[in-house]
């Protein structure tokens, strides 16, 4: 009979096609995660854009007026009402959209966000999954699905620049303070192309909720304040006169924590460690020192990618504080005019 030899791999041969196999492994998949969220950033970046487009018709349809992020509304005849008469609902820019409430949820969701594509409205209403459990606690202190339901996309993964689209404070009961907000009209803002209107959130909704009542009550609503008053700091309504800076005197990083330390603190939309600024997402690739990219929309409708660091030192967040009454200049951080 003739040599029979078996076809079957031997032990080491079986070992050098793992080995190879593993250092492919290791050689490919930083390139694919890369890729994936390379293609996290570019939808996000998408989505912000159909944003942008909305805003557009919405300028056109309300003779150039932008929306505000948010106005406390009566169950009736939705309008802004006083603190005495406030019902614990608000409409967000995102219902101000698509037809007065069409919404696309998907429209104001991101990809790169840690749970459910971005932040959950402060009432979420009577649907479990539209609840952070078991952290999340309504304006009612309510841990349990409940009818009070916020006027606002599902989910948020993005927040406006305050002095485009102001926050409900347009009396001094509610600003607590000599300055009030007032409606933005596009024709203020002289360089569309170089105003940032729209950015996202950072992906732990926690950054933007705050501790209260036995529970994290989310802010999701709140558009962040990029600037820094000559006198009063961070609170934009304290006093009329003197006007605000790209952060503090000679403030390299503009009042901007490193990403590593912050990323799971709460309330930073309320400033709890410097600027709102630091509630900004930085989750996409590239970045610098104090963390990644972000998708910024601008005025002029067009998106980038860019650090937070990079936008204040280009003051792309305007020269104005347009949204508040009083002097409203914005210099640089060293209190001079570009």
């Amino acid at each position: 009979m003739g040599d029979r030899r078996s076809s079957a791999f031997t032990l080491i041969e079986l070992l050098v096609v793992v080995a190879i196999i593993s250092l492919l492994l290791a050689i490919l998949l930083p390139s694919l995660n890369s890729a994936r969220e390379q293609a996290k950033a570019v939808k996000c970046g998408a989505n912000m854009r159909g944003c942008g487009q909305a805003v557009a018709q919405y300028l056109a349809e309300s003779r150039g007026r932008f929306p505000v992020s948010y106005e406390y509304l009566d169950n009736d005849d939705n309008v802004t009402l006083d603190l005495a008469e406030w019902q614990g609902k608000y409409r967000h820019w995102s219902f101000s959209l698509f037809s007065d409430g069409q919404v696309k949820d998907e429209f104001f969701q991101c990809p790169g966000y840690q749970e459910k594509g971005g932040a959950p409205r402060t009432n979420p209403g009577l649907d479990r999954e539209n609840w952070n459990v078991p952290e999340q606690i309504d304006a009612n202190s309510q841990k349990n699905p409940n009818a009070l339901e916020d006027f606002q996309a599902t989910r948020m993964a993005y927040t406006a620049n305050a002095a485009i689209m102001p926050r409900n404070k347009f009396n001094q009961e509610l600003s607590a303070g000599s300055r009030i907000n007032k409606i933005v009209r596009d024709n203020e803002v002289k360089s569309s192309a170089d105003v940032i209107m729209v950015t996202e959130f950072n992906r732990n909704w926690r950054a933007v909720a705050i501790n209260e009542g036995g529970g994290l009550l989310s802010k999701s609503h709140r558009p962040v304040n990029p600037f820094f008053h000559v006198s009063t700091g961070y609170n934009e309504y304290r006093t009329t006169t003197a006007g605000f800076r790209y952060g503090r005197t000679g403030d390299e990083t503009y009042g901007l924590a490193d990403l590593n330390t912050i990323e799971n603190t709460p309330a930073l939309i309320e400033g709890a460690r410097g600027s709102e600024l630091n509630a900004i997402g930085r989750h996409h690739p590239g970045g610098d020192e104090l963390g990644g990219t972000t998708n910024f929309l601008f005025v002029d409708g067009h998106v980038e990618r860019s650090t937070i660091l990079k936008t204040m030192q280009e003051r792309q967040w305007g020269d104005r504080y347009y949204s508040v009454t009083g002097d409203n200049t914005v210099y640089d951080r060293y209190g001079q005019l570009p």
